[in-house]
């Protein structure tokens, strides 16, 4: 019995992988894996257009979270100087006031008959009341009274005084106010300064 020999059968051989591999469905190339499979490849992220502005508005809310507190800091400053400034001018205010009532006091005392009499004619004509040393302590530099006269003009009922205060502290400015001051006849007497207004002089 004679056996015919059967077909020979060949082997195929395997499929080479492409140099370049396929694309898939997005558009990225895939990348083949140890197994065989072929795992897409995942696409760059590109840089978000977000991330260039993040900075400037950083940069931009420290400015004014600046400019607010340096806003701050000034109107607390100038409340504070103008706490000082008033009570500044509270004390300069007292000090002329006693001054002004000291004078009135001194003129009813002791110099009654100069109250008619204008500043400059005191010299001349009010030697009945008051000498001449009397007089310029009153407007002279001692400020025998806590300040000095700078002028006093008298009318019918009521006379104007310009007064001086020695400054509060030493090397500061001088104080001039100007006072109202009530006059009564029979006997003639002044009393009630009233204070106008300020004027500061420097030392």
């Amino acid at each position: 019995m004679v056996i015919q020999p059967g077909p020979v059968l060949r082997r195929r051989p395997p499929a080479r992988l492409s140099a370049c591999p396929p694309t898939g469905t997005l558009g990225y190339r895939s990348q083949p894996t140890a197994m065989g499979a072929v795992v897409p490849r995942k696409p760059p992220i590109p840089p978000s257009s977000e991330s260039g502005f993040v900075l400037p508005l950083a940069l931009g809310v420290s400015m004014l979270m600046m400019l607010s507190s340096l806003s701050l800091l000034t109107v607390a400053l100038q409340g504070r100087l103008d706490q000082v400034n008033q009570a500044g001018r509270g004390r300069d205010e007292d000090a002329l006031m006693a001054a002004a009532q000291r004078l009135v006091g001194e003129l009813n005392r002791r110099h009654a008959c100069l109250l008619s009499l204008p500043l400059s004619r005191w010299p001349q004509e009010g030697h009945g009341c008051a000498s001449l040393p009397q007089q310029e302590a009153m407007v002279g530099e001692a400020r025998s009274f806590g300040g000095r006269l700078l002028a006093w003009s008298p009318g019918p009922t009521e006379a104007e005084a310009l007064i001086e205060a020695a400054p509060a502290v030493q090397g500061g400015i001088a104080q001039r106010a100007v006072f109202k001051v009530v006059l009564h006849s029979d006997p003639l007497r002044a009393q009630s300064p009233r204070l106008l207004g300020l004027r500061g002089v420097a030392p």
